[in-house]
């Protein structure tokens, strides 16, 4: 079964390398489906893990970063569809990124759910953080690309991509607060996690408040910018700096 995670992985990551690829030489129907090819290796990736692990993949960071394949290529079928931004080429480069991440890490084939975790919160709180950070790892790709070229076009996207995103973060800060609550007795625990999941969640909220204001137009990029170094600060930071004593330590 570790051989099959690792293969998986590397296939789905491959996979996702094409369609981005693809996606960037203008062959956009070849990239709609190699994206739609990761996504089921993804998915049989999440059933080996799942088969691994003996219970649902998400409680670890290899787990996570596997994960955002499932979710990155139906948030491209509705932004193509609903917002009409057709980004399957930024969003399979997001899932290529979190693949590579997850071959650099161990395996921890020995992983088991830990009591913290053994909640019916467990798996909405997650996946919805991992929709909410992966569109705003994209939204961050489309601010940086937007200083080369195609402006106010990438931009536009940007700012579809962070609404998409924004109802996901908020549902992830408020079921986190109610899984806490169920957990430890108290709803916020000024846990360092917990302190920049909501400073993450207020950069993005002045994001959208500035979207609206002419004033503000030139702050669009600096905190679409500053808000994803926090997703990074959440994400990644305070998961893997020892020295900081957080109450999710076991998500790392």
């Amino acid at each position: 079964m570790s051989a099959a995670v690792y293969s998986l992985t590397a296939l789905a990551a491959l996979l996702c390398c094409a369609s981005c690829a693809l996606a960037a030489a203008g062959r956009v129907h070849a990239a709609r489906k190699g994206f739609c090819a990761a996504w089921w290796a993804s998915l049989l990736l999440l059933a080996a893990n799942w088969v691994l692990a003996a219970a649902p993949p998400f409680g670890n960071m290899r787990h996570v970063l596997a994960f955002f394949p499932l979710v990155m290529a139906p948030a491209a079928v509705y932004l193509r569809r609903c917002r009409g931004h057709d980004l399957c080429g930024w969003l399979a480069a997001a899932s290529a990124i979190a693949l590579i991440g997850a071959l650099c890490m161990p395996l921890q084939a020995h992983w088991r759910q830990m009591p913290a975790l053994q909640s019916p919160w467990f798996v909405p709180h997650v996946t919805a953080y991992v929709v909410a950070y992966g569109l705003m790892a994209v939204s961050a790709m489309l601010a940086l690309a937007s200083f080369r070229a195609r402006k106010e076009e990438r931009l536009a996207a940007a700012d579809a991509v962070v609404r998409l995103a924004f109802p996901f973060m908020t549902f992830g800060l408020a079921s986190g607060a109610i899984w806490a609550d169920a957990a430890w007795s108290s709803y916020w625990a000024w846990d360092i996690k917990e302190v920049w999941s909501l400073i993450t969640w207020f950069l993005y909220l002045l994001y959208l408040h500035s979207c609206g204001h002419a004033a503000f137009a030139a702050w669009r990029r600096p905190l679409l910018l500053f808000g994803f170094a926090a997703v990074l600060t959440t994400f990644l930071v305070v998961n893997f700096l020892p020295a900081l004593n957080s109450l999710h330590s076991y998500a790392g």
